[in-house]
């Protein structure tokens, strides 16, 4: 009897030495119901664990492994029943169906108390806005940021503090009574500057909250008008704050390249190498996985030979004749490369627009060199025998000698490049033919 019970006292002791995570959580009023923890994410939740209310209305979350620290939600179905800040990982929490939030008693865990705290305290003073008038109401939220602000500065250096601190705006001096434009200008460049003052992204914890994902959408948005080396700075600036080998740098890593590997505004694609090659391929407590890890570097391998400033590689190509005519041979101001498949509907469009547009091109000096990028020599006759392209250079690759996804990152028809006099990249990417023209304008401006 004597073995019997030390081995169920060895049996209980392991099932908690094993869980590192388990919470407790008792609702009066409710029962026989399942209940989801879960995080922000963005703008969605994540789950991250469920447990079961028994008959008494006791649940248990735990687990054998930690749970991600973060501002969590306690769901019954899609109801949100309270928030709670996730820091510990063992601690109890009992409430009742009358008021979750406001009846939440909580139990051995600091951060989640302090926070409790904070919501009860808001709740009680929100209670004066019931049948306030406008004016009034206008006090008492100013009242509840002024009570926000002083909370978050008190436990300042908390996960509870720098929650609260990132739910507040961003402080802007005011602007004059009758504000002119370089005001206007001055204040946007302070907001700028100052758009990051109230995320602690140190605080790897951050990650799981709802202020983050927005946020940086936002400022990624904007910040793609600027000059790559510029916005280079500004990752490298944001990226730095962050805790190395953490899901936070991981995110903000992730976030950079995937609003540069492929932007809208052209040229942006240094800024994706940058990052990529910086804080993923060459740091080895980055975390990132092998697959992305390969990935990534072959896109890089792709991208940088067609990077806007370098000099294209060389085709070697043949015209219709069969005689050798290679890129670099085209003498022109301006060169127009085209990549394309003869039965891609879309080369076939931008032939018909390149076609029409021709002798405004022509005029500035921009000859148009067509590279077949399949292997089917008689489509490439028939192609340019319907379209009448014999105004352009009509090349095939005969001798097999270019790889045009290798060399030129052609991963999809038409692949388009603009080159000046020396076969450097002006443009890589396929443009309205006005903005071609803008192009030849801008070039021959900075020449004077």
């Amino acid at each position: 009897m004597k073995k019997l019970y030390t081995l169920l006292i060895l049996i209980f002791c392991s099932s908690h030495l094993f869980a590192q995570h388990r919470i407790e959580l008792t609702i009066r009023g409710l029962k026989d119901s399942t209940l989801y923890l879960v995080h922000h994410y963005e703008n969605s939740f994540l789950s991250q664990d469920t447990a079961r209310l028994d008959a008494k209305g006791k649940a248990i979350f735990q687990g054998k492994q930690n749970l991600p620290a973060g501002f969590y939600v306690v769901a019954l179905g899609r109801n949100r029943l309270f928030d709670l800040v996730l820091n510990d990982q063992k601690f109890s929490m009992t409430t009742d169906t009358a008021d979750y939030t406001n009846h939440l008693s909580i139990v051995g865990s600091a951060e989640a108390i302090l926070f409790q705290e904070f919501v009860k305290t808001t709740n009680l003073k929100a209670q004066k806005l019931k049948g306030a008038s406008p004016e009034q109401k206008q006090k008492i939220y100013a009242e509840l940021e002024q009570y926000q602000k002083e909370y978050a500065e008190a436990h300042k250096g908390t996960f509870t503090g720098n929650i609260l601190k990132a739910g507040l705006d961003i402080e802007t001096p005011a602007l004059p009574a009758n504000p002119t434009m370089a005001d206007t200008l001055k204040l946007s460049d302070y907001y700028f500057k100052h758009y990051w003052d109230n995320i602690n992204l140190g605080d790897e914890r951050m990650l799981r909250t709802p202020f983050l994902g927005d946020r940086l959408d936002s400022y990624l948005k904007n910040i793609v008008y600027y000059e790559p080396d510029t916005i280079i700075q500004i990752a490298d600036a944001l990226i730095q704050k962050t805790p190395r080998r953490t899901d936070l740098r991981k995110y903000m890593v992730g976030k950079f390249a995937q609003k540069f590997i492929a932007s809208d505004i052209m040229g942006r694609e240094g800024v994706y190498i940058h990052v990529v090659e910086k804080y993923m391929l060459t740091d080895p407590e980055s975390g990132w996985d092998t697959s992305s890890l390969r990935r990534n570097k072959e896109y890089i391998a792709l991208m940088k030979p067609v990077l806007i400033g370098n000099k294209i590689p060389n085709m070697s190509l043949t015209d219709t004749l069969d005689n050798f005519t290679p890129l670099y041979g085209v003498k022109a101001p301006y060169t127009m490369v085209m990549i394309y498949d003869p039965e891609c509907h879309h080369c076939q469009e931008k032939t018909r627009e390149l076609l029409a547009a021709y002798p405004k091109l022509s005029a500035k000096g921009v000859k148009v060199y067509m590279a077949c990028g399949t292997r089917d020599k008689q489509k490439w006759l028939n192609f340019i025998k319907e379209y009448k392209t014999n105004a352009f250079i009509n090349v095939f690759d005969s001798m097999n000698l270019v790889d045009f996804r290798s060399q030129f990152n052609t991963t999809i028809y038409p692949n388009i490049f603009f080159l000046d006099k020396d076969k450097k990249i002006l443009a890589n990417k396929k443009l309205d033919i006005e903005q071609y023209l803008k192009i030849i304008e801008v070039n021959e401006k900075g020449k004077k």
